[in-house]
């Protein structure tokens, strides 16, 4: 009876001490404000075969921040760095860059809408993303969207389920290159994105944004081209890394020398252009509530 007891009391333990790993395979995070927490992962496992990485990843709870898309005010070319174009908003509590864009003239190359303006349209069905505010909650469309203007007013194809009536009503949206997940489905054939050959297959620095089964949002970058801190990843690894996120829907945005993230004031990944951090065409940025 006696050593029943014991081993009830050591079984019970090591309940204790393994349900919480379970429940927090990301390590302790960092309150940056708010609905706002700051993940730090390094683990080689996360590349295969398994080599340096430097991962940032920001939980936001929808309730309790708002997202916007803001553009460069920099002229020939529009281009500004993340930090520069979120330290003009004195609410902006983070930011990473958004959409692909032309480095000699800073126009986007794909679909971008801000403030219910589309600047850019976009013929190739290239993953997108979409926020608007329905009964204080932050709502992220995610699909593949074809946009056209036509006598000024905007039409939407989304072709993956999402409503057009959606995409309309959204504030603010941006094309990415790489849909890799929705509603929990991995995709795996991008030829409808038109993405180059190899973009999916090499290791880049990424940027990307993902919805988790709670409803929570992240937004995430990885470093890469820097042997000693971060080898950078393919999509399949940056779909092994949603997955270790806990994400069901994921879309892969600008990356390279792009990636960027702005969090309290600073810089807090390695951008990898030897110049230091990019200027880019526009940002996301994280605001509280009520902050837009």
């Amino acid at each position: 009876m006696l050593l029943r007891t014991r081993l009830t009391a050591v079984w019970l333990l090591l309940l204790a001490v393994t349900i919480p790993a379970q429940q927090s395979p990301l390590g302790p995070p960092t309150k940056i404000a708010d609905g706002v927490l700051l993940y730090r992962l390094n683990d080689p496992a996360l590349l295969n075969p398994p080599a340096p990485i430097a991962v940032q990843a920001l939980r936001l709870d929808p309730r309790q921040v708002s997202l916007e898309i803001e553009r460069a005010r920099e002229a020939d070319p529009a281009r500004e760095t993340v930090e520069a174009i979120a330290s003009r908003s004195p609410d902006a509590i983070a930011a990473i860059n958004a959409g692909f864009f032309s480095l000699e003239t800073g126009r986007p190359t794909d679909f971008l809408k801000v403030d219910g303006e589309v600047v850019s349209g976009t013929s190739r069905a290239r993953g997108a993303v979409g926020f608007l505010e329905r009964d204080g909650v932050t709502a992220v469309l995610i699909d593949r969207v074809k946009v056209s203007t036509r006598g000024g007013r905007a039409e939407y194809e989304p072709l993956l389920g999402r409503s057009p009536a959606d995409w309309a009503e959204a504030d603010d949206a941006v094309g990415g290159a790489g849909l890799l997940m929705l509603d929990g489905r991995e995709l795996t054939d991008w030829t409808e994105e038109v993405i180059s050959a190899g973009f999916d297959t090499t290791r880049h620095p990424r940027t990307m944004i993902g919805i988790d089964a709670k409803g929570a949002i992240w937004l995430v970058t990885v470093d890469g081209r820097n042997v000693a801190i971060s080898w950078g990843m393919t999509f399949a690894e940056l779909k092994g890394l949603a997955k270790r996120l806990g994400l069901r829907s994921v879309l892969n945005l600008d990356g390279g020398g792009s990636t960027t993230m702005w969090v309290g004031g600073k810089i807090v990944n390695n951008p990898s252009d030897p110049e230091g951090p990019r200027k880019v065409s526009e940002a996301i940025l994280v605001l509280p509530r009520g902050g837009r």
